[in-house]
């Protein structure tokens, strides 16, 4: 037998199902859920199939005694009984299920109750079920650290840009003005003026003379001059 008085442990109720027996009776499906305290050991199910007759002569029997004792507190109440066409009702028996849950949570609940007798031994036949192991993780330190903005740059154009109207203009008034300045400078002109003047001075035919050139000067220079008097002239 599976206890059910230890303080070491958290226990519940529910009635999940309920089915019809080979025999023709309705049975239910009471789910006693136990958590032990110790987080070391692991949580597990007592499952119990009981028919309605023996579920109400519980309530009976643990009603009295809570009268008896005069305990504070309402007990649970219970649905009256019905007709015998009635048993399977889909309704009845539905009404029948919650109150059981309801009765059963609060007997468990409240010590007098849970070690009567007549609890003990309706709990005497169950089947356990473990159920798996919960895996918890042990919390860490969660380390805050400001977050950075997230923000997209623009993409920047690979290709250089294109030269301005007003840079063009600019470059070729530069040129303009150089050209103008080459041309009115005098020192250019000097220079190609001296030039001249040494090829000149280098040049071997400006130094012959021509000899026809001489005789014509000798000529000339034989001839006497011509005196014209005026008084002469008829």
């Amino acid at each position: 037998m599976a206890t059910l008085v230890k303080d070491d442990e958290l226990r519940s109720f529910d009635v999940p199902e309920v089915t019809r027996h080979a025999g023709g009776y309705t049975i239910y499906k009471i789910v006693l859920q136990v958590t032990p305290k110790e987080i070391t050991e692991n949580s597990y199910q007592i499952i119990y199939w009981k028919r309605y007759s023996d579920i109400r002569k519980l309530y009976d029997t643990l009603h009295r005694y809570h009268q008896a004792i005069y305990r504070p507190g309402k007990f649970p109440d219970f649905p009256e009984k019905s007709s015998y066409m009635e048993r399977f009702n889909p309704a009845v028996i539905e009404e029948r299920r919650v109150a059981t849950k309801k009765f059963l949570n609060y007997a468990v609940e409240h010590l007098y109750l849970r070690t009567h007798d007549a609890y003990i031994n309706f709990f005497q036949k169950g089947e356990k079920v473990l159920l798996p192991d919960v895996t918890v993780d042990t919390l860490q330190p969660e380390s805050i650290s400001p977050k950075e903005p997230n923000i997209s740059l623009p993409d920047v154009p690979t290709t250089m840009p294109s030269t301005s109207t007003d840079e063009k203009h600019d470059e070729l008034l530069f040129n303009v003005d150089e050209q103008d300045a080459n041309l009115n400078h005098p020192l250019p002109k000097i220079l190609d003026d001296l030039n001249d003047l040494t090829f000149e001075q280098h040049d071997p035919n400006t130094n012959q003379t021509d000899p026809s050139d001489l005789q014509t000067s000798t000529e000339t220079s034989s001839i006497p001059p011509l005196n014209c008097d005026t008084n002469e002239l008829p």
